[in-house]
């Protein structure tokens, strides 16, 4: 049932690599899904629209399956002088937060170390792609996962098997983590997100495959 799955679905896999290219890079697409390396991450941003709004938060957990590696986990809140934003409020960061943090090429250059050549997995991979991109671009830090595990899209793609219509409301982390029976965690804060993100991914790939082998190209195909 998997493999005839993943026959119907084939040609969505190459929206979700980003860069294969290197002998390790194509050890981890044919080997075993749960040898590869993950990092989970979650953004925090004061718009939806890279070209102009900007990054606030960070939080990123790398994953070795069934394992989060919670002792590795980072999180940076991004320096900046500019007036508190709504966003912010939101995303419960304080004037004095802003003011204290990092600059944000230290924080990418953190990052760059752990996400490059890694699968980055993400609720709405994409939104987060988009910002990563066009802040690695701008300061020149060079940077390419091999590719986008997007739990979201998962998601959807399970329940759409199920029925015809998605209630409002039913993609969020938040309700997708409920479906798992896994427990409510704080919300709109980059790190607390990122380990609920890495805990849904890890449900729901044992889900799909059970106990069969499946590479990494192929648990790719669900997302």
């Amino acid at each position: 049932m998997i493999k005839k799955w993943i026959t119907k679905h084939s040609k969505s896999l190459q929206g979700n690599i980003i860069a294969s290219k290197g002998g390790d890079r194509q050890q981890q697409l044919r080997g075993r899904w749960q040898d590869a390396r993950y990092i989970a991450l979650d953004l925090e941003t004061d718009g939806l629209d890279p070209a102009v709004d900007a990054i606030l938060a960070f939080g990123w957990v790398p994953l070795a399956p069934p394992r989060i590696r919670l002792f590795e986990a980072d999180y940076g809140v991004v320096k900046s002088e500019k007036s508190l934003s709504q966003s912010a409020v939101i995303h419960h960061l304080s004037e004095g937060d802003i003011r204290s943090g990092e600059p944000i090429e230290r924080i990418l250059k953190r990052l760059a170390e752990h996400l490059d050549g890694a699968v980055l997995v993400a609720h709405h991979a994409p939104f987060d792609w988009q910002f990563l991109q066009q802040a690695f671009n701008e300061h020149q830090i060079p940077c390419q996962p091999l590719a986008l595990m997007d739990t979201l899209k998962i998601e959807r793609n399970r329940l759409a098997r199920k029925k015809d219509w998605l209630e409002q409301g039913e993609l969020t982390l938040g309700a997708c983590r409920d479906r798992y029976d896994l427990p409510t965690m704080r919300q709109h804060h980059a790190l607390s997100d990122a380990i609920a993100c890495a805990e849904l991914f890890l449900a729901q790939a044992y889900q799909v495959v059970g106990s069969h082998e499946v590479s990494l190209r192929e648990l790719l195909r669900y997302a």
